[in-house]
């Protein structure tokens, strides 16, 4: 009886204390809002004490998304009332919320558990207007901003997207410029929304926002104008494309009303949210009419230059052929031009050696592509001029560009020629057929029983032996297996040097096997050193991973140099000089060692 009247009371008093709980929802600023106002929604509760409360969970809201929160505050006051002490308490979550554009906002009524009790708030609408996103009115004009805490003349901040051009082919490169243009003082800034920009590639071209810091003005105020970022944009199909707004939150630094605040430099940083309006881009399908067959997508102005390395070469020896395509326009995804290869001329496939961006502030690009050619008769050899084809934007036609070659002419050398390795072909190999012969004598020997042999007692007590050893083995294959970097690392200069020796014992006249094997070692050590695959690795991406080692400069000159010995000479047959293949080896062993030594 006892124990039901002690949970009777305790009963009374949880349903008491639950009765005194007061909860209110406000969504503030109140009034009129626009969409670059960061709006906050407050949770109050209030109570002359607070049982346990769980962080809210927010529904899905219209026209809102969540940018930060929640804070928590909790307080307390107490109050004589007739002779007696009132206490209460509070507590209260803020959450950071952002409009997602102009038109009708909700809050929608949610639950909050407070005390193993639910409660819930009542929902909260407010009209989004679309903010301004350039520059404010002329001074004197009469104007009409939304209510809230940045509407005041102290805080005239906003965003601003251009583009270079507006109208451009499929596939002509333009530049997006978003510039922040500051009537006060602005010291914090970060991206809240970088929208996916579809149909479009794009690349962050690199500025710096305080040396590119200008003063602008508009409708007679003075701005302080920073380009935050730019881009570089290459649509990828025709038709009207629309770039997004860019969103950023800014800590601004708000002039105080008080004059003598003003006086004292006094004031206070809020933040804010700003937002760029949607720029439209149209853009025009290339003609398909003249359209050449060898067209792959580069639109712009450009020029082409060809050179040869040498214009008289021995039979059998390799020339380089480089063609550079300079001009306005993108060349990011394009095919090399196209050098038909004659007869008796082995023409290999082109590799990229150079591909740049002329500068963030205009379009430029530069690529170079290289040939690696082999004649396989002697005489004069005449190679086709390269031909490439692009769209000008200038006249709107397709172009071809092209670049004469200067004749070849070509020696018999003294040495030996295979025309067949030149040309890539599989040459047969026959050796006589090794018969088998008959073993003669008896076809079993006469022995001690298994258990009686000495071998036998060794294999009963080797396993005590080896255990130990089996340990130390078995950690140390552990880690080869699970840090594959470290087993690649320490097994690149047996490797390497594997190699150099299986490159020593060929033939004479296998001059290509040769310097395949010694460019194989100088490649793979130093991609088994860095855990990088070795496929598709160019120069200089080597000579950066060997700076990284810490290799020093003349170093990472040689192991170029020595690589570049071997790409060119391995189509030279080079029986009649042994002396310089000596001469490699023993170059690229001390720079294996040397890198070993420093790395």
């Amino acid at each position: 009886m006892i124990r039901a009247l002690i949970a009777a009371v305790l009963a009374a008093g949880a349903v008491h204390a639950a009765d005194d709980v007061r909860v209110r929802t406000t969504l503030l600023p109140q009034g009129r809002v626009s969409d670059t106002t960061q709006l906050r929604l407050v949770i109050q509760i209030e109570g002359s004490s607070i049982p346990d409360v769980s962080t809210p969970q927010l529904p899905q809201m219209k026209n809102l998304r969540i940018v930060g929160g929640p804070s928590t505050a909790h307080g307390s006051s107490y109050v004589f009332d007739n002779g007696r002490i009132v206490s209460s308490s509070s507590q209260s979550f803020t959450y950071f919320l952002a409009p997602l554009g102009p038109g009708p906002a909700e809050v929608p009524a949610f639950d909050l558990s407070i005390g193993g009790m639910r409660y819930r708030t009542e929902p909260l609408h407010v009209q989004v207007e679309a903010g301004r996103a350039g520059p404010a009115p002329p001074p004197g004009t009469r104007r009409e901003e939304p209510a809230d805490e940045d509407a005041d003349g102290s805080v005239d901040v906003f965003l601003q997207t251009r583009l270079r051009a507006s109208s451009v082919w499929s596939g002509q490169p333009t530049v997006l410029d978003i510039t922040l243009y500051a009537g006060a003082p602005v010291s914090d800034f970060g991206w809240t929304d970088l929208p996916s920009l579809g149909g479009l590639w794009s690349e962050d071209l690199p500025l710096d926002p305080d040396y590119e810091r200008r003063t602008v003005t508009m409708n007679g105020r003075a701005y302080a104008a920073y380009t935050v970022a730019r881009k570089l944009i290459v649509p990828t199909g025709a038709g009207s494309l629309t770039i997004p707004p860019f969103t950023a939150q800014l800590q601004v630094r708000r002039s105080a009303r008080d004059p003598f605040g003003t006086f004292f430099s006094l004031g206070r940083s809020i933040n804010i949210l700003r937002k760029t309006a949607p720029v439209k881009l149209e853009v025009k399908p290339l003609p398909e009419a003249g359209r050449p067959s060898e067209f792959s997508g580069a639109v712009g102005s450009f020029r082409m230059k060809v050179g040869v390395d040498r214009s008289t070469v021995e039979l059998g020896e390799a020339v380089a052929i480089r063609a550079t395509l300079e001009g306005e326009g993108s060349l990011q995804s394009v095919h090399p031009p196209t050098i038909p290869a004659p007869p008796d001329v082995k023409v290999y496939e082109p590799k990229v050696v150079e591909d740049t961006t002329v500068g963030a502030s205009h379009l430029g690009a530069r690529k170079t592509w290289e040939w690696v050619v082999v004649p396989l008769a002697p005489g004069t050899v005449k190679l086709p001029e390269p031909s490439f084809s692009y769209f000008d934007v200038g006249s709107g036609t397709y172009k071809a560009l092209g670049g004469e070659i200067a004749e070849l002419t070509v020696r018999r050398g003294t040495g030996t020629f295979d025309p067949g390795m030149a040309r890539g072909e599989v040459q047969p190999n026959t050796k006589d057929i090794a018969f088998v012969k008959a073993r003669r004598g008896a076809l079993e020997e006469s022995r001690p029983p298994v258990h009686e042999r000495a071998w036998f007692t060794a294999m009963l007590v080797l396993p005590f032996l080896l255990a130990p050893v089996g340990i130390v083995l078995g950690r140390r294959r552990a880690r080869y297996l699970s840090d594959h970097g470290f087993a690649r690392s320490r097994r690149a200069a047996r490797t390497a040097a594997r190699r150099l020796a299986r490159a020593e014992g060929r033939p004479a006249d296998g001059s290509t096997a040769f310097h395949q094997e010694v460019a194989g070692a100088l490649v793979d050590y130093v991609a088994d050193r860095a855990n990088r695959s070795a496929a598709g690795l160019t120069y200089d991406e080597l000579e950066d991973i060997l700076a990284a080692k810490g290799a020093p400069a003349d170093l990472r000159r040689r192991y170029r140099s020595c690589l570049e010995a071997c790409d060119f000479a391995r189509f030279v047959p080079d029986a009649a000089r042994s002396q310089a293949r000596t001469e490699l080896l023993r170059e690229a062993r001390e720079i294996l060692r040397a890198i070993e030594a420093v790395a």
